[in-house]
């Protein structure tokens, strides 16, 4: 009797693992329309040009997401989405709904900073506050709020001299404090 116990708790087993791995594969659908309609509010709101090519937007389950970048936005201490300026890619982190505003506004916000690969600022870091600004006043337009560590992205996104300079040399830095 208990051999067959373990075997049906091990086929059991395999089966929850085989549906869970099948439903984590699948990605939220991005509604027709939706990013054309971040952009325009985004074009209303901020001088940011438009972007040269469009974002390619894949989804990934939080554990692939463990390591956030400079640019990730994160609501409360969870990364719920990763933006790669190098491959223009967008990365949201499931799950995630189009229903869901939140969602939406990590979408704008990495939005933002795909939008931000054109323009200049005094460091990469420096991004990061304007977007999360950005997501912060889409939310507040539709009653809502964004749980972030304000103080946490202010210094985060500020520019140290060596963000700034990083090849400057220390004894310049000796001449300033003299």
């Amino acid at each position: 009797m208990l051999p067959v116990k373990i075997a049906t708790l091990a086929a059991l087993t395999q089966l929850f693992f085989t549906f869970s791995n099948t439903v984590a594969a699948e990605s939220p659908d991005i509604p027709t329309g939706l990013i054309q309609e971040l952009h325009q509010w985004i074009d209303i709101k901020t001088e940011l040009p438009e972007a040269d090519s469009a974002a390619k937007i894949v989804f990934a389950g939080a554990q692939d997401v463990a390591e956030p970048s400079e640019m990730a936005s994160i609501i409360g201490s969870k990364p719920r989405g990763l933006y790669d300026p190098d491959s223009g890619t967008i990365t949201l982190v499931r799950p995630w709904s189009a229903d869901n505003q939140q969602d939406v506004a990590v979408l704008l916000h990495e939005l933002v900073h795909h939008r931000q690969r054109g323009t200049h600022f005094y460091c990469e870091a420096a991004k990061e506050r304007a977007a999360y600004d950005i997501q912060r006043d889409w939310l507040a337009d539709r009653g809502l709020s964004l749980n972030v560590n304000w103080i946490a992205v202010i210094v985060a996104s500020s520019c140290a001299a060596r963000d700034i300079h990083p090849k400057r040399p220390r004894e310049l830095s000796y001449v300033l404090i003299e």
